[in-house]
């Protein structure tokens, strides 16, 4: 995603690319004469690094399957490493940084290898990035891998409420998918020695306490200038909540955590996934203002002589996508409305998140829907957009077993064999959240066919006297983790603090802001935290504009302010 760290990853709904699986795929098997691949190394109870790949080395660490009942069986945990830069201008070698990428369901591995430098040119140099795969995913054995073959109800049609909303016939195809995925899983995955019941984060965590013990007993642990017994840690979305974990189950094994683009513990546990959304829209309203200020000439979109006249002209086209109107009416396109209008919001999720990489390209996707719209052929413009963003029906979630094995774990089942009339009332309150609200629920839809039982959960009390303070960073307008968590959370940590960075989208590396990776690299070098109240004013953002004053003043300047629930 761009040039900075891209570290995104929806806390609950987000698949695995193709890139990913192909990226993984190579990983297991490449050779060469001078490098291992996964598939060579066995699993080993000591940290044993293998050099792999081009200047990385990969292990397997041998681990209880399940912690509460070791004799039962093995798990392994796949890791591989970005070595520190010997004689770092950084300074000493400081020790070893797991990393998770968030999700549930994301490659720890897989981040490592495409993104662990760029993570080292924030922390240090002097740090080894460790990534590592969590239970039942990706190359950690054993895998959940019960999806594959499934052929999923493709009748998702959408129809609306009066502004474009998404009908029942969405909505239970998901819960469908989810009962497939559930049904077969628990047939394929759900034995006491299978992945299933040993997905949960409170496992996770566990690993990551192995993995440091492990680290303490190898030559780079006895060497690092950091004590080697505790867990230093960058963990991204959802990788907060699992870090959060970590920290309230082993608060005295807590070495320098940065938790970047916070998971409010309480509200994953719950579902209570519509807390999330307090943002969207503001980033939404903000793409009015930048493309108003870059003009004409930089945003195709542009139009009269204000940032409400450019959001007027996207609501004229918005109002559009009405199914419902189109089905009473007996129109012939009701169903080409209805796929345009969730193609516009899936689009939009996907511009909120990276608006440095995607308010650039929203406004040619826009004026193409106006010409679409005057045409009357939508068609076009869908199989356009989809061919960027995937089609956003249950199909096009790969290997969703990986996220529902975490989540649905971690509530205890709580979705488990709910009825599509059991889920509405959240379903209204992502509605009204956000204009695009209800693309966020299909991951939560899932665990209503969810059944297999977790050995282990940890529900709280999240909070501790960590070894050493926690650091807690949010941007002002973050579609999926807003701030709010951060300052909800910060106080149930002993002498934690919050990095506020002015900016927009999801984590710090959307923001690309230079303050932001200052303040962290200190901590990481220095244990220096940024201070109470610290702030990192807005840097450059989409059309290389600089706005004067903080996000939120300029949503008020531009009369904006109602867009923002």
């Amino acid at each position: 995603m761009g040039s900075s760290l891209s570290f995104y990853k929806h806390p609950s709904m987000d698949p695995p690319t193709v890139l990913t699986l192909l990226g993984l795929l190579s990983l297991a098997t490449a050779s060469s004469s001078e490098n291992c691949t996964f598939e060579q190394i066995s699993p080993s109870k000591a940290l044993t690094w293998c050099p792999c790949y081009d200047g990385f080395s990969c292990a397997k660490l041998d681990v209880p399957l399940d912690y509460q009942n070791p004799t039962i069986g093995r798990a392994s945990v796949p890791m591989i490493k970005v070595p520190a830069q010997s004689n770092s201008s950084a300074g000493p070698y400081q020790g070893m940084v797991l990393v998770n990428p968030g999700g549930p369901g994301a490659s720890g591995v897989d981040e490592a290898l495409y993104n662990g430098t760029l993570l080292q040119t924030v922390i240090g140099t002097n740090w080894d990035v460790v990534g590592f795969d969590p239970r039942g995913m990706y190359l950690s054995e054993p895998l959940a891998n019960c999806s594959y073959g499934i052929t999923y109800d493709q009748n998702t049609t959408l129809k609306p409420r009066y502004v474009p909303g998404l009908s029942d016939a969405f909505y239970n195809g998901f819960i469908q998918a989810g009962k497939e995925i559930g049904e077969a899983c628990e047939r394929l995955a759900g034995g006491e020695t299978d992945a299933g019941p040993h997905m949960s984060t409170a496992t996770n965590a566990r690993d990551m306490l192995s993995i440091v013990d492990a680290f303490a007993e190898t030559a780079d642990g006895n060497r690092s200038a950091k004590p080697s017994h505790l867990l230093n840690y960058y963990g991204i979305s959802y990788g907060t909540f699992l870090g959060q974990t970590f920290a309230s189950m082993f608060p005295d094994r807590v070495g320098n955590v940065v938790l970047d683009g916070v998971v409010n513990p309480a509200g994953y546990l719950t579902n209570n996934t519509f807390a999330a959304l307090y943002h969207i829209d503001g980033i939404i309203a903000a793409f009015f203002i930048y493309c108003h200020e870059a003009g004409p000439s930089e945003c195709v979109y542009y139009t009269g002589s204000t940032p409400k006249d450019i959001y007027e002209r996207f609501n004229a086209s918005f109002i559009q996508l009405d199914p419902r109107k189109a089905e009473a009416e007996n129109w012939s396109n009701a169903t080409d409305l209805e796929a345009a209008l969730l193609t516009l919001k899936v689009a939009l999720l996907t511009v909120v998140v990276e608006p440095l990489s995607y308010f650039t390209l929203l406004p040619q996707v826009l004026l193409n829907l106006e010409s679409a719209l005057s045409a009357q052929d939508l068609a076009p413009w869908v199989s356009q957009v989809q061919a960027i963003t995937g089609d956003p029906g249950p199909a096009n979630d790969a290997n969703p077993e990986w996220r529902l094995g975490t989540m649905c774990s971690d509530q205890n089942n709580q979705q488990y064999n709910k009825t599509l009339e059991e889920i509405r009332p959240l379903i209204q309150d992502l509605e009204n959240e956000s204009i695009i609200g209800e693309t966020w629920i299909k991951g939560e839809l899932g665990c209503t066919g969810w059944s297999i039982k977790a050995s282990e959960i940890f529900t709280g009390p999240f909070g501790g006297d960590t070894a050493t303070p926690v650091l807690f960073v949010s941007n002002t307008y973050d579609p999926v983790t807003p701030i709010e968590n951060s300052i909800s959370s910060v106080p149930n940590y002993k002498n934690a603090q919050m990095l506020t960075i002015d900016g927009m989208g999801h984590t710090t590396s959307a923001t690309r802001n230079t303050c932001g990776y200052a303040k962290i690299r200190a901590y990481f070098q220095t244990n220096q935290l940024p201070g109470n109240g610290s702030f990192c004013p807005l840097e450059v953002g989409p059309f290389n504009i600089v706005l004067n004053g903080t996000l939120t003043e300029n949503i008020q300047r531009a009369g904006l302010s109602s867009l923002v629930q």
